[in-house]
């Protein structure tokens, strides 16, 4: 019902070509193989170049062929580009608009921010599964690449990821046939042509996507969104974006593209606030503001989480609980409640369904949110000894790692900081140095992570000791005759090694 009345949203003037799509993945192998050929003969996607065979039309098998299918034109262009170049030089988010904004059947939620966006975009998914069916997509992941590609929580299975991928193949390639070698197709907007389709194979009806850094040059705004989030804006990704907070805001602010029924912000300093709303007014966009129109009060800690009321309007929600850490995550139920409020609202409107926050749907609602596990996000390994985990990579993000220590009583801790150069590793141990017994830098195994003991360097100038080392294994290893609660910050590749080594041991 819900996905027949979502089709009369959409402009007639797409009917004909979003029918040429859904007939094109209709069709079985031989079909797409023929599609392919003839692809081959007007364009010539296929290449000769054995060093180039991901970017050539194969049958996926496996999970690692469809990751490096996702990568394939990003790695062919990298030598070419200029790595330190703002996204406006380097990323060609027009190679996809065509692709997604056609593939846009299912109503679309997006969310972008500089912190937050996947536990803002997990919550939305969680609230909304208590009546629809959704897909969601987020990233990085921390030990599995199909984490980011979830149905109502449900990871994609292994088979589908394949079989997927090799179904939207013909059309990444199509693309990438025409493109000079240091021109690339994103790897987030082949993310975002999968989701797309996964949840429409799974008859989802909505769809909520993160953004990669920004917006403006991220494919994933090219999905048709009917509501937009924002979450919190600092310095952050200064070499892509901008090296103030406006230009940042500014990049982040084109997840506003006029489309949508609202878009929500959450708290921000002011000059941030101000270009959002700006382009909200210029996009004739209504919005709500987090402290004007919804807000997190009564926060406070448990034994196994947050609790907090949230103040929507004039309605409380009292006493919602989630098994996450620290104010920030609270104040992300906020953001999330309030669009899933209106979205649901909207929908009874549009089909004169009954009141949906019936004490049933809350109950509900409240079930939902207290399910949700989000790995790598402040996570508590184990309490004896006590080991907290958090994809912090940023100065403004260890406050909210700090404040949970402070309520938890902990201090004196081994601090282990695994930041590439390019990141904020000075500022990251600079901000916990205050609360930490002794401070030790690692690396990861990803080659595209520049880490170096240089940075031990760099910061023993500065008058701050360290200890370096050349793997999270010997980080962890040093910690061992130690009893001292012991804080893990870094890249999601770091944390990705040490939730793996946590299994195996």
């Amino acid at each position: 019902m819900l996905q027949q009345k979502s089709w009369k949203q959409y402009d007639q003037t797409l009917h004909k070509e979003l029918i040429s799509y859904l007939y094109l993945h209709s069709v079985r192998k031989y079909m797409i193989l023929k599609y392919l050929e003839n692809c081959r003969l007007q364009k010539g996607i296929y290449m000769n170049n054995t060093s180039e065979t991901s970017l050539q039309f194969h049958k996926i098998t496996t999970r690692k062929e469809a990751e490096d299918f996702v990568y394939a034109s990003y790695l062919r262009a990298a030598s070419h580009q200029d790595y330190a170049a703002k996204d406006a030089r380097k990323r060609h988010p027009e190679l996809t608009r065509s692709l997604l904004w056609q593939k846009s059947v299912t109503p679309c939620i997006v969310v972008t921010g500089s912190k937050g966006k996947g536990s803002v975009s997990n919550m939305i998914s969680r609230i909304l599964q208590t009546r629809f069916s959704v897909g969601l997509m987020t990233s990085p992941h921390i030990t599995d690449f199909r984490e980011r590609f979830r149905v109502n929580n449900t990871m994609i299975s292994e088979s589908d990821f394949c079989r997927l991928m090799t179904e939207i193949q013909p059309e990444i390639l199509n693309i990438a046939s025409d493109l000079p070698e240091s021109v690339c197709i994103s790897p987030m907007g082949i993310q975002a042509d999968l989701i797309l389709f996964h949840p429409y194979d799974r008859h989802t009806d909505f769809n909520v996507l993160e953004c990669g850094k920004g917006a403006k040059y991220d494919d994933v705004n090219n999905v048709r969104h009917n509501y937009a989030v924002i979450n919190r804006i600092f310095l952050e990704h200064t070499r892509e974006l901008g090296d103030t907070l406006t230009a940042i805001a500014e990049d982040k602010s084109h997840v506003i593209t006029g489309e949508q029924k609202c878009v929500y912000f959450a708290e921000q300093e002011q000059e941030v606030l101000n270009v959002l709303v700006r382009r909200a007014e210029a996009m004739q966009v209504p919005y709500k503001i987090y402290g004007r129109d919804f807000q997190a009060e009564n926060i406070r800690y448990t034994c196994s989480g947050m609790l907090f009321d949230v103040v929507i309007g004039q309605t409380v929600y009292p006493d919602l609980q989630i098994p996450l850490l620290g104010e920030h995550q609270a104040k992300n139920c906020a953001l999330a409640l309030a669009l899933c409020v209106d979205v649901m609202a909207d929908l009874c409107r549009e089909s004169n369904a009954p009141d949906i926050f019936s004490d049933t749907m809350c109950h509900q609602i409240r079930r939902q949110l207290s399910a949700i596990h989000h790995p790598g996000r402040m996570e508590i390994l184990s309490s004896d000894p006590f080991i907290l985990l958090d994809a912090c990579i940023h100065s403004a993000s260890c406050e909210n790692v700090k404040e949970v220590l402070r309520h938890l009583g902990i201090s004196n801790c081994t601090v282990i900081v695994g930041i590439p150069e390019d990141k904020d590793y000075a500022g990251v141990v600079q901000s916990m140095k205050d609360v930490a017994a002794r401070i030790i830098l690692t690396r990861s195994d990803n080659p595209h992570y520049h880490f170096s003991p240089k940075q031990q360097e760099s910061l023993a100038e500065e008058g701050i000791g360290t200890i370096w080392t050349d793997s999270v294994k010997q980080a962890l290893t040093l910690t061992g005759a130690c009893p001292d609660p012991i804080v893990i910050l870094g890249t999601t590749s770091v944390i990705s090694e040490v939730e793996r080594i946590f299994r195996q041991s």
